[in-house]
């Protein structure tokens, strides 16, 4: 199969569960047998020991301007990722790349949205409050993440490949989310359960060989638990995001379809 025998299979019918699996796995093989797109991979997982190694240098050391060299890695972390959306639709539909300054224009527009919130979220005075009130707040913010998150499903893939502003994606996005809410959970969810038992069926082997050379699994747990724990997550991220955009591509192909 290639590109083109894709594009026809994402505008034929609604995708099933194991049909995104399948054509998720194929994306992901092209780019891991392409030497010029695995270097986006191994960029993510640079990124992943640069987070690791600055994470036990900050702990053990307790020099804080580790942790704000961490924010930025971090920062670079979240635009690749961005970009990333744009690499795959591109891909599969065979497209050259855009400027990578707009994409890139695109994304400090979104962070700045997302560093406004975060900093009022982070400066209201919630102590001041009862904590009936405290937990009330939180389970009704939580709901309201949800919600939003939900209504956020086909936003980030559009608004990375697509070329439209941010009002234009915004209300595709809503447009195509008609119908298709759920089209995203049970995905999602999935990669998750995998992501974290893939976490425990690799640490458990250790933790026997661990116990035999008497070594404290609090090491275990605190050190090979968080590597295998990033290594394993930068991991499922990659494939959520081109499971991500598969489905994207499928609701909108049939949407134009439609049309």
């Amino acid at each position: 199969m290639d590109m083109k025998e894709l594009q026809e299979k994402l505008t034929e019918k609604n995708l099933n569960i194991f049909q995104q699996i399948r054509y998720t796995s194929f994306v992901l093989g092209k780019f891991i047998f392409d030497k010029n797109d695995v270097w986006w991979i191994l960029f993510f997982f640079f990124i992943s020991c640069v987070k690791i190694t600055i994470g036990f240098i900050s702990v053990s050391t307790g020099i804080s301007s580790f942790t704000n060299i961490l924010q930025i890695f971090k920062f670079c972390y979240y635009l690749a990722f961005f970009l990333f959306y744009q690499k795959i639709i591109f891909k599969i539909e065979e497209k050259n790349y855009s400027r990578l300054d707009k994409s890139a224009s695109k994304f400090f527009l979104l962070y700045l949205i997302y560093y406004i919130i975060s900093y009022i979220f982070r400066y209201l005075p919630f102590p001041l409050f009862l904590d009936e009130f405290n937990l009330a707040f939180g389970i009704v913010s939580l709901v309201v993440l949800v919600i939003f998150w939900i209504y956020l499903f086909y936003f980030i893939p559009l608004f990375s490949a697509r070329p439209f502003d941010l009002r234009e994606s915004w209300d595709y996005n809503l447009h195509l989310i008609k119908g298709n809410k759920l089209k995203m959970v049970f995905p999602g969810i999935l990669c998750f359960v995998f992501s974290f038992s893939a976490i425990f069926i690799f640490l458990l082997p250790i933790v026997s060989l661990f116990e035999e050379l008497g070594i404290n699994l609090l090491l275990l747990i605190s050190n090979f638990g968080v590597i295998a724990g990033e290594f394993i997550n930068t991991f499922m991220v990659i494939f959520f995001i081109i499971l991500h955009s598969i489905i994207y591509l499928n609701v909108e192909y049939l949407d134009r379809k439609i049309k």
